[in-house]
């Protein structure tokens, strides 16, 4: 049944990478608007990828009518599907994602946004790249954690919230989690940490039975009259207040 299973979403989440590579070539230029039928279909698209994993998504609250900064806590690669499929938004990024095969390309057609690396202005060029793309009305999904975690919220790093403040924008924060079957805060399948590659998780999400991704719009708040530091300390806060099992009023995918 196991071996069934795995063939079985292989081969899935391949036509859905293809799918993804002949639609990316026609529709995506690099940018990502909060409207219109590219923005539609990339949302599409993450939806199948995670339907390809065997991964049920549940939501709970509503996410702004308006283009904002979104901050969110991280704890694998499959954040990026699990909110793309809700949102059409562009993602900050380490520089090394734009080496992944495929899915890197994928990502930089999409409207991935880099940090620019080697550079002691590497931060304040990324903000500065974020403000313009949230000038122009378009969405941007900031992990202040600036990596991957277990499960357990490292602290938020606040020096890119400012991007929001120039840009006059509204801020949201999100809280992920990947609750594990015998109720541990993430799935082992889940786990991007450490000595984990790309090929090796998705290996492990793969085999696993079960996943169910929750995903939560929690409150928002606007970015003049706070700083940059403010503004981590809330939406860390907001975060760790939630990331507790709460299932009222969420929907399932």
């Amino acid at each position: 049944m196991r071996r069934a299973r795995i063939f079985y979403r292989s081969i899935h989440l391949l036509f859905i990478i293809l799918a993804g590579c002949l639609l990316t070539v026609f529709l995506q230029r690099g940018t990502m608007l909060r409207h219109g039928m590219s923005s539609r279909i990339t949302c599409w698209w993450h939806r199948r990828v995670l339907a390809a994993l065997g991964i049920r998504l549940r939501v709970t609250g509503q996410a702004l009518d308006t283009h904002c900064l979104y901050l969110a806590n991280h704890l694998s690669w499959l954040d990026i599907h699990v909110i793309g499929s809700q949102l059409p938004v562009r993602f900050l990024s380490k520089a090394e994602v734009r080496q992944w095969p495929i899915f890197g390309w994928l990502a930089s057609r999409a409207g991935t946004l880099y940090i620019p690396r080697g550079s002691k202005h590497a931060a304040a060029r990324a903000s500065h790249i974020m403000q313009q793309a949230l000038t122009t009305g378009q969405s941007v999904v900031l992990f202040p954690e600036s990596t991957t975690s277990d499960g357990n919220i490292k602290r938020f790093h606040s020096r890119l919230m400012q991007s929001a403040i120039d840009a006059n924008c509204p801020v949201q924060a999100l809280a992920l989690r990947y609750p594990n079957t015998d109720g541990g805060p993430v799935h082992d399948a889940v786990l991007y940490i450490g000595d984990i590659h790309f090929m090796q998780s998705v290996n492990n999400i793969l085999r696993a039975d079960a996943i169910v991704a929750e995903l939560n719009f929690l409150d928002s708040v606007p970015s003049q009259n706070n700083n940059r530091d403010q503004l981590a300390r809330w939406a860390e806060t907001s975060i760790r207040a939630v990331l507790e099992p709460n299932t009222t009023g969420s929907r399932t995918d």
